[in-house]
């Protein structure tokens, strides 16, 4: 009984997620196709002073996962921009368009509110990194073969497309841009949907109110992506059951920001371009902002 009412509430999200997964493809072929990675990389190192505001700007809006920004961001730092808003671009991830189509499964505002939130922690990001590890970054043994990023499993773009120019859009390249992010996305959407519908089946919601909630609540919460590469939205059927089970707006806003930058995988690519140690530096600080700023949010709602 319990197993058909898992699979009955996996049929359920699927049926809600998979329009808007698909349409998040789409967005994110195209916008491969017309904007390559060069381009972004050639706006980087000419922006100067403005370079941390449209690195931040570009970063909540482009359609592109950690693993796809890193890479960039490394292309970018090879030609001499700075590392600050190459980290703001970064930090980006927990919005982007293809992540807020998918948020609007949960609600218009809720995708308002995460573009918002996800502007204050790449801007908060720049200000630390500068603040706190920018000289330490400029010592670090980067990769000098930024490319070779690029060929890692959970990217999305592989390294002979680096150099491509873009501009124009072609069916051809457009479907290629397709079944590469369906390839990295997929298999991760379908866990999220497992553990959403398992979640919601056989945990009680006083357990994860227990669990998951009190003054620490986004703090607890933003370290559950961990082991996982929920990006591009894919954490939206967890958020949609964790929202139904009572879990507060401050606590979930800090797990759409941390999880598609707070995981393995994120710190796999990353500590291949500035060491791991520095990767693991790194994503405390995301970790301690994501939490920071869901504790405000709870503070102000309580307000």
């Amino acid at each position: 009984m319990i197993f058909l009412q898992i699979l009955q509430t996996f049929r359920h999200l699927a049926i809600n997620v998979l329009p808007l997964f698909i349409i998040t493809l789409v967005v994110s072929a195209v916008s491969a196709e017309y904007y390559p990675v060069r381009s972004f990389d050639r706006l980087l190192k000419h922006s100067r002073g403005r370079a941390v505001l449209i690195s931040g700007l570009f970063g909540v809006l482009l359609p592109a996962t950690p693993a796809l920004r890193i890479p960039m961001a490394a292309l970018a730092g090879q030609g001499g921009a700075k590392l600050a808003p190459a980290i703001t671009f970064i930090a980006g991830a927990g919005a982007g368009v293809s992540t807020l189509i998918l948020t609007t499964m949960i609600g218009f505002r809720i995708a308002v509110l995460r573009i918002i939130v996800a502007l204050m922690f790449a801007f908060f990001m720049a200000v630390i990194v500068a603040r706190f590890m920018q000289r330490s970054l400029d010592t670090a043994d980067i990769e000098s073969d930024a490319e070779m990023l690029f060929s890692r499993d959970f990217c999305e773009v592989p390294s002979g497309d680096v150099d491509r120019m873009g501009g124009g859009l072609e069916l051809k390249n457009i479907w290629f841009n397709f079944l590469n992010a369906a390839r990295v996305m997929l298999p991760w959407l379908f866990l999220s949907l497992l553990l959403a519908s398992l979640i919601d089946i056989v945990v009680p919601a006083v357990t994860v109110r227990a669990v998951l909630g009190g003054s620490f609540a986004p703090a607890k919460i933003a370290l559950v992506g961990l082991p996982f590469y929920f990006v591009g939205g894919l954490d939206i059927p967890l958020i949609f059951v964790l929202l139904n089970k009572g879990v507060n707006i401050g606590a979930l806003v800090s797990l759409m920001v941390a999880a598609p930058l707070i995981n393995l995988p994120v710190m796999s690519v990353m500590g291949r371009w500035i060491g791991y140690r520095k990767s693991i530096a790194l994503l405390a600080f995301f970790w301690l902002v994501a939490s920071a700023i869901g504790m405000l949010l709870n503070y102000l709602s309580i307000k």
